[in-house]
């Protein structure tokens, strides 16, 4: 017990330290590097990498970015996406502040500072903990974690998310930007808003369900010719397309009775089933304004 309060002393001056830059990286300790253990990482604006490794602890690095820097990103960003007409346009950053209306006093001024850096780590029994609730300043995380690791990563605004060479469960929400998951083993949840999806495993957790599901964007997802599994599917605006051979089945409607005012109600939600490979668990991938595409690695 003793043990474990002075590695949360240790790691709290450590990041009290770094954090007066607005760029850095520390290293956090595991209680028991030999036990496996889990990632939770958020931000409100910004985006994160996370990447397995062959360590025992995990590696934190994090930049402010500026909004000269940002508006430079998103030049880019505009000029790559201009064909792309099915794509909603991102909602940029969202300001909470009121109008400043002494803007007006300070011509001659040079600007020193804007946002506060806002970064917070925690680890506990294996269980690391980063996250920042900031809407003013924009950060990028690059996280690097054992390969045998959990992950529950999610980001509000403005900023892509990137998974790689990870073993675990995952569940990823982007509700603003891409999901992009490369060389994972076990299982994943995804969820977006406004963003694709796009995951590529290298083998899948058996008995495991999984589910996709985004409102504006592609669904590209790669799987191991072994999978089984039965998919569950459904886009409102866009194609199914898959390399494996399914076996497609009929589902009929959706039959209950609503206890509360016994109300009896039909529910045809409109998704198709398919088994691979005889069925298995049930994947789900849903999206009302992109293609669904299952691929066979």
């Amino acid at each position: 017990m003793k043990k474990q309060f002075i590695i949360i002393t240790i790691l709290i001056l450590i990041t009290s330290f770094a954090f007066a830059q607005n760029a850095g990286d520390f290293i956090v300790p595991l209680s028991d590097p030999n036990k496996r253990g889990k990632l939770k990482a958020h931000l409100n604006y910004g985006s994160i990498t996370v990447k397995g490794s062959p360590r025992k602890d995990v590696l934190v690095k994090y930049k402010a970015i500026a909004e000269s820097e940002d508006d430079n990103n998103n030049n880019d960003d505009d000029d790559n996406n201009d064909n792309d007409d099915r794509r909603l346009k991102p909602l940029g950053r969202i300001d909470t502040r009121t109008n400043n209306k002494s803007d007006g006093n300070k011509a001659g001024l040079k600007k020193i500072s804007g946002g506060a850096l806002d970064l917070e780590v925690t680890e506990n029994d294996n269980v690391v903990k980063v996250s920042s609730n900031s809407f003013s300043q924009k950060m990028k995380l690059e996280i690097e974690v054992p390969l045998d690791f959990d992950l529950n990563v999610s980001t509000f605004n403005d900023g892509v998310m990137f998974i790689s060479n990870v073993s675990g469960e995952l569940e990823l929400t982007n509700h603003n930007d891409d999901i992009t998951a490369e060389n994972i083993s076990g299982s994943v949840l995804a969820t977006s808003f406004n963003g694709a999806i796009k995951v590529s495993f290298n083998k899948v957790k058996e008995g495991t369900p999984m589910s996709f599901s985004t409102f504006n964007g592609d669904i590209d997802v790669t799987f191991p010719a072994t999978l089984k599994a039965t998919f569950k599917l459904k886009t409102e605006q866009g194609e199914i397309l898959s390399g494996f051979d399914m076996n497609m089945v009929t589902e009929a409607p959706i039959q209950k009775k609503e206890m509360s005012g016994g109300t009896y109600k039909v529910v045809i939600d409109g998704s198709i089933k398919g088994e691979v490979n005889g069925g298995g668990p049930e994947f789900s991938m849903k999206n009302h304004n992109g293609d669904i595409i299952i691929r066979k690695k």
